[in-house]
């Protein structure tokens, strides 16, 4: 698949997807890019470790800025949440230190398996895209409209 192709993929694969499966698929994101940021810093590369914690940052902060705060006393539960992994994920980098790493992604993984059991409880037609209508089926006393040259 080319590069556009597989954009065009993934764009399609995320446009069918429900909302928790989405802050599912950033969560696991986050988690991913902070791991990575740790072996990093583990490896001395502080460069790669600085644009991993950035990526881990910008999908918590995505998170955070889409919380439905009219949904309830949840959100606000969650913004906090997300606004102290944020601040940490700046700590961790700053002072390199992967075991404030380590932290976010315990709370991350907390939160994931909130989501999960979320997922878990609610009916998967009732947060999903519809899927689309199949088309009619062909009518046999039809005449097609091909014209043979």
């Amino acid at each position: 698949m080319t590069n556009p192709q597989l954009s065009e993929y993934r764009r399609s694969q995320v446009m069918g997807m429900s909302q928790i499966d989405l802050v599912l698929m950033l969560n696991q994101g986050a988690i991913r890019f902070l791991k990575e940021a740790i072996e990093m810093l583990e490896a001395g590369r502080f460069d790669q470790s600085w644009q991993k914690f950035d990526r881990a940052r910008k999908i918590v902060v995505h998170m955070l800025g889409t919380l439905n705060f009219e949904a309830g006393e949840l959100a606000g539960k969650f913004a906090s949440l997300y606004a102290y992994v944020i601040e940490q994920i700046g700590v961790a980098n700053a002072r390199r230190d992967p075991e404030v790493a380590r932290q976010c992604i315990e709370v991350l993984t907390t939160l994931k398996e909130g989501w999960d059991g979320l997922a878990a409880q609610t009916l998967p037609d009732t947060l999903s895209v519809p899927a689309p209508a199949a088309p009619p089926a062909p009518d046999p006393n039809r005449t097609p409209l091909c014209i043979d040259a």
